[in-house]
């Protein structure tokens, strides 16, 4: 696969996008404005109390998410089939690469900095969220790494109150050993969460909307293990550090969750 930017995966022929860009389809091609929305349960300045799956009641004062592009396309993946590619098989027929710092905590919707393009037929039926600072293949990142995840709060069992704080980045830290031709993965397997089950018909008004539920980060979190730091308790980012126990591992294997996390819809009015 071809180094490509978020920016350029529509526009680039050839076998990134098996001939099937958008402009192709036969129908009508369109810019759109599109946002991001935390959830809806939250209150825009305050912060968003819940309780998790194992029982914790969680307190969640920060959580920030960097979102570098979203991409729909018409095509599901085959049932068992086992891709090696970043690239989803089929049409895109929709693109947002401007990219957002989106606060979980606010259900208003927080618009990308620039529009999206897309055409109005075929509907998709899987979407793409795009975790990255940079060239999605890029190990190195920015430097320092892009913070994807930043999240603060407090989670209360029984007679225990777990102060938390937690980082998330993206770049040679979630490197997995070997190449991508050795048959490793390769980075951009991280930076893309997919494929996430949607049904969107682009429109010729309204926008694009993403829904992150900051709940579905915490499922099967056991904040007991987390390590403490300082006065608080911190998610490690370092896979290879003793830190690194249950509750970094599922909140990691949480954000790239293609279930309730992530949700697209179409809004007429945006």
């Amino acid at each position: 696969m071809r180094a490509l930017r978020g920016a350029a995966l529509l526009a680039v022929a050839g076998s990134a996008c098996v001939g099937a860009c958008v402009g192709t389809t036969g129908g009508q091609l369109v810019t759109f404005p599109a946002a991001v929305a935390g959830a809806a349960g939250a209150s825009s300045g305050h912060s968003l109390q819940f309780t998790t799956d194992l029982g914790w009641r969680v307190v969640l004062t920060e959580a920030t998410l960097h979102v570098g592009a979203v991409y729909l396309n018409q095509s599901a993946p085959v049932s068992g089939a086992q891709s090696t590619d970043c690239i989803l098989p089929g049409t895109y027929v929709a693109q947002v690469t401007s990219g957002i710092d989106a606060n979980l905590l606010s259900p208003s919707l927080q618009r990308f900095s620039g529009l999206g393009s897309g055409t109005t037929i075929p509907p998709a039926l899987v979407g793409q969220v795009w975790l990255t600072g940079g060239d999605i293949n890029t190990v190195s990142d920015p430097s320092p790494p892009t913070s994807i995840l930043v999240i603060a709060g407090t989670a209360a069992n029984g007679a225990m109150t777990v102060p938390f704080t937690g980082q998330i980045t993206i770049a040679s830290n979630r490197q997995t050993s070997g190449s991508a031709a050795a048959g490793g993965d390769s980075i951009c397997k991280e930076r893309i969460v997919s494929p996430i089950p949607t049904s969107v018909a682009v429109g010729t008004t309204g926008g694009l909307v993403l829904r992150i539920d900051p709940t579905q980060l915490f499922v099967n979190v056991n904040f007991a293990l987390l390590a403490p730091a300082g006065d608080a308790f911190a998610f490690s980012d370092d896979p290879t550090s003793d830190a690194y126990t249950q509750p970094s591992r599922n909140l990691y294997q949480n954000l790239h969750s293609g279930g309730g996390l992530y949700t697209f819809e179409w809004d007429d009015d945006l």
